[in-house]
């Protein structure tokens, strides 16, 4: 089966075939119309063989065409042999290097496999075998920073955290035509805590950015998390924020069944979740979603009455690709930017729906401030994953790179890293450089709240440590980034020679690549065999 229709049709994700085919045309490449070229030949094959049964001819194409294809996947496929087919199977999170060394045929010869035999493919089957890693892992990465200062800083106050769909960190204090693409999460971020080196935990979907979030635990891939493992039992934020006497609440302008959320927000101790048709007001919509201003106008005043605080996560979804927003009323009024000659290509279609997001996000601040509920709030905002495709010629130019000689290692770094900040009430104009990932905010949350955190294998922004990883594999530090293979500078793009490095400098690398193994080790099999399900109550 041919990839796209392959992520299409596993694990059910079928069902989301509109949102995920209006994509599609945004992320096809010409020269991968080459995946349908045995469609093609069997089709010319089948043709033929008609042809000759309907002629009585004695010459028939049809062997020529099943040579053809043998020949293709030949050439594709050469060098899977046992020893690669083997060292494919290791790599249980890495799509990367299944397909490297193992072509399109052995990753998928491995999916299956692992589809099949899927408690054989985990490093920890029991729990206890798991706990042996996790506490090694967490006093491996204990770091020596004084972070206690902020245990309980903003303990007993409203958390609102917001999730921006696609919204990328290179948008950020930059313009295009004399003009903020984000004036309002400039000033915010300005204003409160910038953390400019957040990067996401997968390359995948939005439900997997959310996993990431709730539980401080990698996903697997394409919201399996979500359609595949949502009954599982976590550590999860809801949970512990519920039992610190807060309200939970969610909110998503999209129907209940998209991702599986319906079931998924059963499942977590949530008190109000809200879907596209729990909103009153549903005159604007983007596709099947509710627009982020529609969204923020009305979900304050649909919070519940109480009187303790409120833990609210609202995911916004206006700048979904492919960016057109289609559906939106007076749209000129709304964008603030002119693209210029990206016009109508998708990074100007891109900047132009991260622009209404930020539109809409001051709309949220400005709502918070007409409630009094700003001033003592954390509000929390972060963008779920990438938006523009990688090394994409527009994107290129726009980033003042000069083609010829573009760092193709930055632009992976720039591939994960997205928009984050936040303010907490008593603290001003902080800026963390130091690399974080989606898994980390969970703990921060429950470090600032005085919540005791059971099991996250993430750990607060407050507390650095020296690498973040996606989890395919990849491995990003301040100065380096790993390509689940090779580590290079980010400076220059070129590979590291690790027999000269120092030895401290090689030690640490090597010592985050073991680190990883061990963290997505423990993700996979928490996430795949339900560990913590007899544990945590």
């Amino acid at each position: 089966m041919h990839p796209i229709f392959c992520q299409l049709c596993k694990h059910g994700n079928l069902q989301y075939k509109d949102e995920i085919l209006v994509a599609i045309p945004t992320l096809l490449s010409s020269h991968q119309i080459l995946y349908f070229i045995d469609f093609i030949i069997i089709a010319i094959a089948l043709a033929s063989r008609w042809i000759t049964i309907r002629a009585k001819e004695n010459f028939k194409i049809a062997p020529i065409a099943v040579t053809l294809v043998s020949i293709i996947f030949f050439c594709t496929s050469y060098h899977l042999i046992p020893e690669s087919l083997e060292l494919v199977t290791g790599f249980i999170y890495s799509k990367y290097k299944s397909v490297r060394y193992g072509t399109i045929y052995g990753y998928h010869f491995v999916d299956i496999k692992n589809a099949v035999t899927n408690h054989k493919s985990t490093i920890y089957n029991t729990y206890d075998e798991m706990m042996e890693a996790y506490e090694t892992l967490k006093n491996k990465k204990k770091s020596d920073t004084d972070s206690e200062k902020y245990t309980g800083i903003a303990q007993g106050k409203n958390v609102f955290a917001v999730q921006l769909e696609s919204v990328q960190q290179f948008v950020i204090e930059r313009k295009i035509n004399g003009k903020e693409i984000t004036p309002n999460l400039n000033r915010f971020l300005a204003e409160n805590i910038y953390v400019s080196n957040m990067h996401a935990s997968s390359y995948t979907t939005t439900a997997d950015s959310e996993h990431s979030f709730i539980t401080s635990i990698y996903p697997s891939e394409n919201g399996e998390a979500f359609s595949k493992y949502y009954s599982n039992t976590y550590d999860d934020i809801f949970k512990n924020y519920k039992k610190a006497g807060y309200t939970n609440v969610y909110a998503h302008g999209n129907y209940d069944t998209f991702w599986n959320r319906k079931n998924v927000f059963a499942k977590y101790d949530v008190d109000n979740v809200y879907f596209i048709h729990d909103f009153a007001d549903t005159s604007e919509l983007i596709r099947t979603y509710l627009s982020d201003e529609l969204l923020y106008r009305q979900i304050l005043d649909m919070l519940p009455q109480t009187q303790g605080p409120i833990f609210a996560d609202i995911v916004a979804a206006s700048s979904h690709k492919p960016f057109d927003l289609e559906g939106i009323q007076n749209k000129e009024h709304k964008i603030s930017i002119d693209v210029g000659k990206y016009k109508g290509t998708q990074l100007g279609d891109y900047l132009e729906s991260v622009n209404y997001a930020d539109y809409a996000f001051g709309i949220f601040l400005e709502e918070l401030k007409a409630r009094n509920l700003y001033e003592d709030s954390v509000i929390l905002v972060y963008g779920d994953h990438y938006g523009m495709t990688m090394y994409d010629e527009d994107l290129i130019e726009f980033l003042g790179e000069d083609k010829q000689n573009y760092n193709s290692v930055r632009m992976q770094f720039e591939f994960s890293n997205v928009a984050c900040g936040m303010r907490i009430p008593e603290i001003q104009k902080m800026r963390i450089e130091e690399p974080v990932s989606k898994i980390d905010i969970k703990p921060t949350l429950m470090q600032i709240a005085n919540i005791e955190d059971t099991f996250s294998l993430g750990t607060s922004i407050f507390e650095p440590k020296p690498y973040v990883c996606v989890n395919n594999g990849k491995i990003i530090t301040k100065e380096y980034y790993y390509d689940a293979e090779n580590w290079y500078d980010l400076k220059t793009g070129k590979a590291l020679d690790m027999e000269s490095l120092e030895e401290n400098v090689k030690a640490d690398l090597e010592q985050n690549v073991e680190l990883m193994n061990l963290e997505i080790g423990i993700s996979m099999s928490v996430l795949t065999e339900n560990l913590l399900k007899d544990y945590l109550k």
